[in-house]
C-alpha cells in the first residue's frame, strides 16, 4: 500500500505529471487542445526549473518556524529527535553498506551539534519504507551518530516508522515509558510543518530545529531564472510536502 501511494504521488508530482501531458498532447496532437497542453506543460517545467518559483514554493514551508535557539531550550528536560530522511542502498564507497541519504546526513550532522551544545539524548526514528531488505534509517543514524562520538548510551533508535506519523507515533510512545513530553525536533526546513503537525498531534510539546533549507539565501542573477535539473527537484520536493500535508489532515483530522 505505501509502495502504491508513493508511485501515484510520483506520477502526480513533476516531471512525471508533465512527461504524461507530453505523451497525451502526442497521442492526441490534431486536436486543438493538445498543443495547449504540451506547450503548458513545457512552461511549467521551466517556470519549477528557476529559483525563483522554487523559493516561492520553499519559503512558506521552511520559514514558519525561526531556527533552534540554544537559550530558549537549556533549562528544559527535553530529548532531541531524529528524523530520517532515506538511505542510499548498498552504497559502493562504502563497500554496499546501506549508507544515509544527503538530506538524512544533513538531519544527522545537526542533530549531533544540538547534542553537543544541550547534552540531550538523541532519539532516531526511521523504518524502511519501500524495502525490507536494507538496514532501517534509525539504525543508520545511530551508527553515524555514533561514528560522530556521540556516547551510545545517549541514543535510542526506534527502526519500525515507515511514514512521518509513524515517526510520531512509535516515538511518542517510546518516550511515555521514560514520562518525556518536550522533544527538539530535527528534520529538513521544507519538510518541519507537516513533521511537527504529526508530532503535537500525539500530545508532544515540538521545539523545533529545522536544517537543510533549499531556499536561496543570496541574490538571484541570470542563472536563476535558467532551468536546472537540481532546481526542479527542490520543487518537486515542496509540492510532494504540501501534498503530503494534505492527505495527513485529511487522513487524521483532529
Amino acid at each position: 500500500m505505501l509502495l502504491l501511494s508513493k508511485s501515484i504521488s510520483q506520477l502526480l508530482l513533476p516531471p512525471g505529471i508533465f512527461i504524461l501531458f507530453g505523451l497525451i498532447s502526442l497521442i492526441f496532437w490534431k486536436k486543438g487542445w493538445a498543443r495547449l497542453l504540451l506547450a503548458f506543460s513545457l512552461l511549467c517545467l521551466w517556470l519549477l526549473s528557476t529559483e525563483p518559483v522554487r523559493d516561492a514554493l520553499t519559503s512558506p514551508l521552511e520559514f514558519q518556524y525561526p531556527a533552534f535557539n540554544i537559550e530558549e531550550t537549556v533549562e528544559k528536560r527535553a530529548v532531541i529527535v531524529l528524523l530520517g530522511g532515506g538511505v542510499q542502498e548498498n552504497a559502493p564507497d562504502y563497500h554496499g553498506s546501506d549508507e544515509l541519504s544527503r538530506f538524512a546526513m544533513m538531519r544527522t550532522i545537526y542533530a549531533v551539534k544540538i547534542s553537543e551544545q544541550t547534552h540531550f539524548p538523541i532519539y532516531t526514528t526511521g523504518g524502511t519504507p519501500l524495502a525490507q531488505n536494507v538496514e532501517a534509517e534509525g539504525d543508520v543514524m545511530k551508527r553515524w551518530l555514533i561514528w560522530f562520538g556521540i556516547d551510545e548510551t545517549n541514543i535510542h533508535s526506534e527502526n519500525q516508522a515507515n511514514t512521518t506519523w509513524e515517526n510520531a507515533l512509535l516515538t511518542k510512545n517510546i518516550l511515555d515509558e521514560k514520562y518525556i513530553n518536550t522533544i527538539v525536533l530535527v528534520t529538513s526546513a521544507w519538510h518541519m510543518p507537516r513533521a511537527v503537525w504529526c508530532f503535537e498531534a500525539q500530545g508532544l510539546t515540538v521545539i523545533p530545529a529545522p536544517t537543510d533549507y533549499l531556499t536561496k539565501q543570496t541574490a538571484y542573477d541570470i542563472r536563476s531564472f535558467l532551468p536546472r535539473w537540481n532546481v526542479l527537484d527542490d520543487s518537486s520536493q515542496a509540492l510532494h510536502e504540501y501534498l503530503g500535508f494534505l492527505w495527513y489532515k485529511l487522513k487524521h483530522p483532529s
